[in-house]
């Protein structure tokens, strides 16, 4: 089979933990780029990252960001972009903002907000040109918010949270695990799946002709749709579950994704 459509998501897929990439990793995509093939780097993070990662690269990518509310071209312009309603989004800060435990972010158009700036990722997230804005209770910002994310360590409290959630918001919002401790609320039009299926429509091409890679549950549909997905060796559990008649491969330590590529398209 051919493909001519390379779909990837970042973390625990194509980046290794500190945020970097090989650079075996970056010759492997950059062959292939010149080759004419499309690259999609499909993530669960803002597009100001997302955007500093393509240009580490060096390769004239697209980019569907914050889990498929927006896509941007290789030239940075915004074709597609979707946002959660403005009043769940107030209702759900305000229901959780004074739990202590819980660290609560907001994506928007330009900008990352957070409720405490004592979270001990913030420099991890700020290493790729993200800066984060603090906000309170009196000055939470409701519009152009393409995801909020509720991040806290007792796993269990976040089930019960993304089943509140699905009950209370049906039909109107999308929930998934991005990872372990973190459950991220988009609206129900937003996927990397169905942000793919637009990208592809734009481009006249075919998702039969598109090779996907994740790790996490906001992989699954972009997984599921593409003529080829494939797992990491380090990915979620529960997505190697629901889809495991899928191919599994080496993990993101192991540049699992280039080692593939240079199998499939037998790149000396």
């Amino acid at each position: 089979m051919y493909y001519d459509i390379i779909s990837i998501d970042l973390d625990g897929t194509l980046l290794f933990p500190n945020n970097s990439l090989s650079k075996y990793t970056k010759n492997v995509i950059r062959m292939l780029s010149k080759k004419g093939i499309y690259f999609v780097i499909a993530t669960g993070r803002h597009y100001i990252e997302a955007n500093n990662i393509k240009n580490v690269l060096k390769i004239p990518a697209f980019l569907i960001t914050s889990n498929g509310a927006r896509i941007h071209d290789p030239y940075g312009k915004l074709i597609y972009s979707c946002d959660l309603d403005e009043s769940i989004v107030l209702r759900l800060v305000n229901l959780y903002l004074c739990k202590s435990n819980v660290f609560i972010q907001l994506h928007s158009h330009t900008h990352w907000y957070v409720n405490n700036i004592f979270y001990k990722d913030l420099n991890y997230y700020s290493s790729l040109g993200l800066q984060y804005t603090l906000f309170h209770i009196k000055n939470v910002i409701c519009k152009n918010i393409s995801k909020l994310l509720f991040i806290c360590k007792n796993t269990k409290f976040l089930f019960s949270l993304k089943d509140y959630i699905l009950n209370k918001f049906k039909k109107i919002v999308n929930v998934n695990f991005s990872s372990l401790y973190c459950i991220e609320v988009m609206s129900n039009k937003v996927s990397k799946g169905n942000a793919l299926k637009i990208l592809l429509n734009i481009l006249g091409l075919s998702l039969d002709n598109c090779l996907s890679f994740g790790d996490s549950m906001n992989d699954q549909d972009m997984l599921e749709l593409s003529g080829k997905g494939c797992i990491m060796k380090n990915g979620d559990f529960f997505l190697k579950r629901s889809l495991f008649n899928m191919e599994v491969i080496g993990s993101n330590l192991e540049d699992g994704v280039a080692k593939y590529l240079t199998k499939i398209f037998k790149i000396n």
